[in-house]
């Protein structure tokens, strides 16, 4: 068997630079203006995670100091990005962008909490979400729902509605016909459980 020198040449380079190993992560980050809650974070975020490239858990939105970041694996077009943020009412400026390492959270293997509930209960489980809300909003979490995208907007309002500190959530949309009787499915992370 012939031994490929240029291979064994790529294989130490690469050993031995690890920059060369994250080549084409991007960090971006800018200032936001005319947010004021966490609902309107969430919107954003969402918008945001759907662009080519951006990690959807690495969308960072930070409404006290009016400042957003994410990880790209790829270049995100400047002009849609500001689209994500006209659209929904605000803008964007002082954009940076720098090659950076993605250094990601873990996010605990196991759920905190678990919340099952159907649609037609939401309004009457409204305290419960605001509390869960509170519960999210003062620890470092992550709030993972699946359920029909019908009912997203009315599941998330009791948890994000009026609030100033931003709430990481991530939706999935699942297809009524596969989730049990179209019930929605919370999960509650604690960012500091090991």
């Amino acid at each position: 068997m012939k031994k490929n020198p240029i291979f064994f040449l790529l294989f130490i380079l690469a050993v031995l630079n690890p920059i060369a190993v994250y080549a084409g992560n991007y960090f971006y980050q800018a200032d936001v203006k005319g947010m004021v809650c966490a609902f309107c974070a969430y919107s954003v975020s969402k918008n945001i995670s759907t662009l080519p490239g951006v990690d959807a858990d690495s969308v960072d939105v930070d409404l006290k100091a009016g400042h957003v970041q994410f990880y790209s694996s790829q270049p995100v077009d400047e002009n849609k990005l500001a689209g994500v943020f006209a659209d929904s009412g605000f803008t964007i400026s002082n954009l940076r962008r720098s090659d950076a390492a993605q250094a990601r959270t873990e996010t605990a293997a196991e759920p905190a909490l678990v919340l099952e509930v159907r649609p037609e209960w939401i309004d009457r489980a409204a305290g419960l979400l605001e509390s869960l809300g509170d519960l999210a909003a003062s620890t470092p979490s992550r709030l993972l729902i699946s359920g029909p995208v019908e009912n997203e907007a009315k599941l998330l309002k009791p948890i994000l509605m009026g609030r100033q500190q931003v709430i990481k959530v991530r939706f999935s949309n699942t297809d009524r016909r596969d989730a049990e009787g179209g019930r929605l499915i919370i999960k509650l992370f604690d960012n500091n459980q090991p």
